[in-house]
């Protein structure tokens, strides 16, 4: 279930909504991007790469924000406990062609 809209709670700090599901004001849902890596670089046009990673734990996904400058992986909503990301490729490609 998504969280509360942002107008019903009673504060709300924009450090801790980065990378988390948030309500805009015309009513739809968005994971707010972050502005910084954990190493402190500008994530900004030209200066980041957006993903999504799928995860295993709740069966949907991640969107990720990739640094240029340092590789630091950014993930929203971020891992929880339940949360199990593949690390890397596939072993196996699955493909629905004929052979």
């Amino acid at each position: 279930m998504p969280p509360a809209p942002l107008s019903r709670r009673r504060k709300v700090n924009l450090l801790t909504v980065f990378g988390e599901l948030v309500q805009t004001t015309a009513g739809t849902w968005i994971t707010y991007p972050p502005t910084r890596c954990p190493n402190g670089h500008r994530l900004g046009p030209g200066e980041v790469l957006v993903g999504h990673q799928a995860c295993l734990g709740h069966g949907g996904g991640h969107t990720t924000w990739t640094c240029r400058q340092c590789d630091e992986t950014v993930c929203g909503p971020p891992l929880n406990t339940h949360c199990s990301t593949l690390d890397g490729p596939a072993v196996v490609r699955i493909s629905n062609a004929a052979l």
